[in-house]
């Protein structure tokens, strides 16, 4: 579907300068929804829909350079992270590769802008700092009820993302082998083992206390009251409701939108795991596998997952 800069018929027609570049973004977004996750499709949309309300209505055609510029320079005068520019700044890399290649639009490259020049705001470097184990275990201790407990431990302990133990499955958990498989950024599977520390509670969880919760034949693993899988959104305030209730949480910044950030959030607990495995002398490659990161550098050489899996737990201590 290609997009002719006279305005030609090829699959988009030239409605203006706006609606064109809406029906650019849409058209991309909409390729991307065969690649990337939900999440990662609305974070595109959202850095998209930004920029285009910066340069207020200007013809795609006409984009320079500066404009980027000015763009990413407007982001980091509001406070926003590096890593935040980053990922803005890849979003708007892939976007200008997609409709260079399949609408034949060319955007002026991107090589002359460096987010390194950009640093890191204070906060930032703070909100990666890794819990203490006093303090994972007084999170953990915290809640009075089961469920609530065993997710916070899960996050912990598997090192978990908040959106892979919201969407997970009853039939992904196996009691026997002591596997959890979840679905991971970019739709890739991997399956984590849990330690025995947390048979306990899975049991009470499943055998006893998950039917209180849901009244239905629900096949996620934490259910909401109507039988749908709880919200990376309700754990992330459950999260952020029991740091406050234990004395751990503190607000280390704001957003660019006044919002406070806050120390502790479902993500710093799998920070601390792999902070904690690293302290315990656990590998690098294990770590990795474990939390389904990617190595840019190399291919990841998978080991034997039986023996692997045994080195890391006879090392990891936990809290």
């Amino acid at each position: 579907m290609m997009l002719h800069q006279d305005g030609r018929s090829g699959g988009i027609n030239n409605m203006g300068n706006r609606n064109t570049f809406d029906k650019l973004v849409e058209c991309h977004l909409e390729d991307c929804k065969a690649r990337l996750s939900p999440s990662t499709v609305k974070n595109h949309r959202s850095c998209l829909n930004l920029f285009m309300r910066f340069v207020n209505g200007k013809d795609i055609t006409d984009l320079t350079v500066n404009d980027v510029r000015l763009f990413f320079n407007n982001l980091k005068e509001g406070n926003r992270a590096k890593s935040t520019l980053i990922g803005k700044f890849c979003i708007l890399r892939s976007f200008f590769r997609y409709i260079e290649i399949y609408h034949g639009i060319t955007i002026p490259i991107l090589d002359d802008i460096d987010i390194n020049d950009y640093t890191k705001s204070t906060w930032e470097g703070q909100a990666r700092e890794a819990l203490t184990k006093g303090e994972v275990r007084r999170l953990i201790e915290e809640p009075n009820n089961p469920r609530d407990t065993l997710i916070i431990a899960l996050l912990y302990y598997g090192g978990f993302r908040v959106n892979e133990i919201a969407h997970l499955k009853t039939e992904c958990v196996d009691t026997i082998n002591r596997i959890i498989s979840v679905i991971g950024k970019g739709n890739k599977p991997r399956k984590v083992p849990y330690s025995e520390q947390l048979d306990r509670a899975i049991h009470l969880w499943l055998h006893s206390q998950r039917k209180g919760y849901c009244s239905s034949n629900s096949p996620y693993f934490f259910t909401s009251k109507h039988g749908e899988h709880l919200s990376p959104k309700t754990i992330s305030n459950m999260v952020h409701d029991y740091a406050v209730k234990a004395g751990i949480q503190k607000v280390i910044g704001k957003t660019a939108d006044e919002r406070k950030i806050y120390r502790v959030h479902t993500h710093i607990l799998r920070h601390s795991y792999a902070t904690h495995a690293a302290d315990d002398d656990i590998p690098i490659t294990l770590i990795q596998k474990m939390m389904g990161h990617n190595n840019i550098s190399t291919t990841f050489r998978y080991m034997r997952e039986q023996n692997g899996f045994k080195a890391y737990f006879d090392k990891f201590q936990g809290v």
